[in-house]
């Protein structure tokens, strides 16, 4: 058996209060679980004849005794979480060793949440336990500044701001917004590649997400934090605060929009595969009804849809999209730069050839061809 690992030295546990479940055999259960919990911190600090009951700080499992033919609990999965990835290695081995059937080894799983890392184990009493880490806050980039800075109605924003590789100061500047589900850490690539092109670069973390504090709303206060995030740019002496540019991916995209609507100080917006139209997406996309129908605040779909805030769009516009795009359907891109135009508006369209939602190398390599021939046109020149 291998050594046992060293209790951890602090605990992540946030979105974790506390659990209760059935077992068939309670003495069996506690005599299992009071070798491995403890390597998360769980530490047993109570027992009855029908109850036990481990605790990690204020989180707590308990385990109670099946009674009057209640079955065990099956089918569900209890994750808890350790402090590192390190931790996670350690944890797992312990629990072979233990006789815990294996259901996942460690591997990562990073689409799933940021810096996602998780094993999956069955305990000899049926229970299905996962231990997982994910980031508490944005991992440090080499070479980059994390930054805070305040969002609207006083929301703490976080970020990183590249340095451009090239030209003298002042310089022009992007603000870069992730999409739903991502974090301004997977827009790192495309920043690398404007800073090297000479821009200074602030990829900002939308509130709700990973970096900054809030809810996500799918657009009612988030474009007011990108306001406020261009203003504190705008501020820096090393950027000219009039060359400024905007970009958005999915859900960043739709951002960047109804920020442009708010009439921030920027020359240029781009907005990659943005829903335009939150209504129309809701008939066109199923599976996002239930999501969409929770947006039932004053904004709803319609104060979210960028389409209807267009007569408000003063910049030009450069939208991109797949025409295999399944998720967020090419014509929430053709009816925005139709509706712009239409209202004499500047707005560009690239249509990507068989791309998804999720553009290939191949797919990036033409889109951001496309951008940075769109951000020199606007942002070029004093």
């Amino acid at each position: 058996m291998t050594e046992a690992p060293p209790p951890p030295t602090h605990h992540a546990s946030s979105g974790y209060a506390g659990v209760a479940l059935v077992v068939a055999d309670l003495a069996a259960s506690v005599e299992f679980h009071r070798r491995w919990l403890p390597l998360l911190g769980f530490r047993r600090i109570g027992a009855d004849a029908d109850r036990a009951l481990f605790m990690r700080r204020y989180d707590h499992l308990m385990l109670r005794q099946a009674t009057d033919g209640r079955p065990p609990a099956t089918g569900i999965t209890v994750a808890l979480a350790a402090d590192s990835r390190v931790r996670i290695d350690m944890v797992y081995e312990h629990l072979v060793d233990l006789g815990a059937e294996i259901l996942d080894p460690p591997k990562e799983q990073a689409y799933f949440a940021p810096g996602y890392y998780a094993c999956g184990v069955r305990t000899p009493d049926g229970l299905r336990f996962d231990i997982v880490h994910r980031w508490a806050d944005l991992p440090d980039i080499p070479g980059t500044e994390r930054v805070r800075l305040p969002g609207a109605d006083g929301t703490s924003l976080g970020g990183y701001l590249f340095k451009p590789e090239a030209g003298q100061p002042p310089h022009p500047a992007l603000v870069l917004l992730h999409g739903f589900g991502r974090n301004a850490w997977t827009e790192r690539h495309l920043a690398e590649l404007a800073a090297a092109s000479g821009y200074k670069v602030l990829v900002l973390a939308l509130r709700g997400w990973l970096g900054s504090d809030g809810d996500s709303d799918q657009g009612l206060r988030q474009p007011d934090d990108v306001v406020a995030a261009i203003d504190w740019l705008r501020r820096l002496p090393s950027v000219d605060p009039g060359r400024i540019g905007l970009i958005g991916a999915s859900m960043g995209g739709q951002i960047a929009l109804l920020a442009a609507a708010r009439r921030p100080a920027v020359r240029c917006v781009a907005a990659l595969f943005p829903p335009t139209d939150l209504e129309h997406w809701y008939v066109a996309n199923p599976h996002m009804q239930p999501y969409l129908d929770d947006l039932t605040d004053a904004g709803g779909l319609h104060g979210r849809s960028p389409i209807h805030h267009v007569h408000a769009i003063d910049t030009p516009v450069l939208l991109m999209h797949g025409d295999k795009d399944e998720n967020v359907p090419l014509e929430q891109s053709l009816r925005m730069t139709e509706t712009l135009r239409a209202a004499g508006k500047e707005a560009e369209l690239l249509i990507v050839s068989g791309a998804s939602h999720f553009f290939s190398v191949r797919e990036n390599a033409i889109a951001r061809q496309q951008l940075f021939a769109f951000l020199r046109q606007h942002l070029g020149r004093r």
